[in-house]
């Protein structure tokens, strides 16, 4: 059921106080003005309000909605200048006449605060209003990105969510903006091709409707035209502006990477799927931020973990885990992912999206997950890398229920792809490699970018490389242990299988002498 249903309904058994989670205020205030307006068939008659609307903010007190929330006003002699305060507001909104509506805008800041005392009293006002909004239609929306109720209250309000726009609200609002373009010779642009209206859904999805309105009318070119390219840059710095979310810019597809045969065929079997992939979500070095989340005493950690854990299962979103050897490729699999399917790329950063309130860094996890929704359609894809498991919970690791797999250090022939593909890349001329025994494909390219950009040999640049199946021998070692028979390999078909080389024994011999040959000294 939409928004507005709710509100409709919650407004019909008189509601004393609803919370609207949105992404734009404005737009959700504009929405339900209009849903309680009569619109009269003659065209020149103006439509008719159905109830007093009004609307607070903390800069410029309370003031009218609409035509009937400016008489409400009048009639009750409240003056703006008189409410700046919030809770002198809702002392002041006892005298609005029945069934008035009024609007709250960040209302959270008024509700959660450092200074208790002024949360004390903002609270108290606002629960003063319950019986008496309740018997007589009054209604408070309390609006904001995201909303907690105070703990006295929580029995109190009703809220409800109204999602960044669908495809077919993007749709009207490009017809619209391409519509009202007039070129310098005053004729109209020629319509835009189905095709394009769809990439320009695709590119703006995930934005509020007033953020999409910009960016597609900042994308227009001189004749008319959509420039996607535009569209998808606009896009992806709105993205960005949610705490803790980056969208990736590079170009490289599965045809770039070497190897890792078996993780990419699976991949790619989603990307012909039947369920579609919106977009994909990579979070980078997993285990540091979902391992031993007991031991973080401020809870952030382990609401991060239980929000995400039940938004995957909600919406069954779908993911595989990528863990093994440091530079084997698991970050370039979750790069090049969304570039094979088309679609964005989106990082994860949990602490960014932490704040010295404990508040605000749970509403900021959960605002990026809606954007994350929006953008996806509600089809995301998580690839999450790490370097291990341990410490991370059974019941996280079984939301990636499309496979663990384990990336081992490269084969020969893996190594000698990989050469050939960062040979090329950096134009180096045939001449002898150093020896790659152990290499992993990321140390290749270090090795050929250094080479290209000192105007070395690859043997001179490979003099400054350490190989991390040297540096960290013993962690390799314990890696594969944990992988044997529990995780896919990434490489090749089926679970992965590790048989360490056997131990050669060194036998000390102690030499005696020869009988009767003891010298005395």
């Amino acid at each position: 059921m939409s928004m507005l249903k709710l509100f409709e309904a919650a407004r019909r058994v008189s509601v004393p106080f609803l919370a609207i989670r949105t992404a734009d205020q404005v737009a959700t205030i504009d929405a339900i003005r209009k849903a309680f307006q009569t619109v009269p068939t003659d065209k020149k008659t103006p439509p008719a309000d159905e109830y007093p609307m009004l609307q607070w903010d903390a800069a410029r007190g309370m003031t009218a909605a609409n035509k009937l929330g400016e008489t409400a006003l009048a009639t009750a002699k409240i003056k703006p200048s008189d409410t700046f305060r919030f809770d002198s507001a809702m002392i002041s909104a006892i005298a609005l006449p029945e069934t008035a509506i009024l609007f709250v805008v960040n209302a959270s800041r008024q509700l959660q605060s450092q200074e208790p005392r002024d949360v004390a009293a903002n609270v108290q006002a606002l629960a003063n209003l319950r019986e008496p909004f309740k018997r007589s239609f009054r209604t408070v929306v309390l609006l904001g990105p995201d909303f907690k109720a105070p703990t006295e209250m929580e029995q109190d309000v009703v809220v409800l969510d109204d999602p960044l726009p669908g495809p077919a609200e993007l749709k009207t609002i490009v017809a619209e903006l391409h519509d009202g373009i007039e070129l310098d010779d005053k004729r109209k642009p020629k319509p835009l091709a189905d095709d394009v209206v769809a990439h320009a859904i695709d590119a703006v999805s995930g934005l509020s409707s007033f953020a999409a309105e910009q960016v597609v009318a900042m994308s227009f070119k001189d004749d008319g035209g959509l420039d996607l390219d535009s569209l998808w840059e606009r896009k992806r710095t709105a993205i960005e502006q949610t705490a803790g979310l980056s969208v990736y810019r590079g170009k490289e597809t599965f045809e770039d990477l070497r190897g890792l045969a078996s993780v990419k065929a699976r991949l790619r079997q989603h990307v012909t799927g039947k369920t579609p992939i919106g977009c994909v979500v990579w979070i980078d070095e997993g285990a540091d931020v979902f391992s031993n989340v007991e031991s973080d005493t401020s809870g952030v950690k382990t609401d991060q973990q239980r929000a995400l854990l039940v938004e995957m299962e909600q919406n069954d979103w779908r993911g595989i885990i990528a863990v093994g050897v440091p530079g084997s490729g698991k970050s370039a699999i979750a790069r090049a992912f969304g570039n094979e399917a088309g679609v964005p790329t989106i990082a994860v950063d949990f602490g960014d999206m932490e704040s010295k309130f404990v508040g605000d860094s749970e509403q900021n996890l959960r605002r990026a997950l809606d954007v994350v929704k929006a953008v996806g359609r509600g089809n995301a894809f998580f690839v999450l890398t790490c370097n291990s498991l341990r410490g991370i919970r059974p019941q996280f690791q079984r939301r990636f229920r499309r496979g663990v797999f384990f990336f081992d250090l490269p084969t020969a022939e893996e190594r000698e792809a990989i050469w050939q593909l960062y040979e090329r890349r950096y134009a180096i001329k045939k001449q002898p490699r150093p020896n790659d025994d152990g290499w992993t494909g990321a140390e290749i390219r270090e090795c050929c970018a250094a080479a290209w950009d000192t105007s070395t040999t690859l043997a001179e640049a490979a003099k400054f490389i350490i190989p991390v199946a040297r540096s960290r021998a013993t962690e390799i070692e314990e890696m594969r242990r944990e992988a044997h028979g529990r995780f896919l390999n990434a490489s090749a078909d089926g679970a992965y299988a590790y048989e360490p080389e056997p131990m050669v024994r060194n036998v000390r011999a102690i030499l005696l002498p020869k009988p009767g040959t003891e010298t005395v000294q």
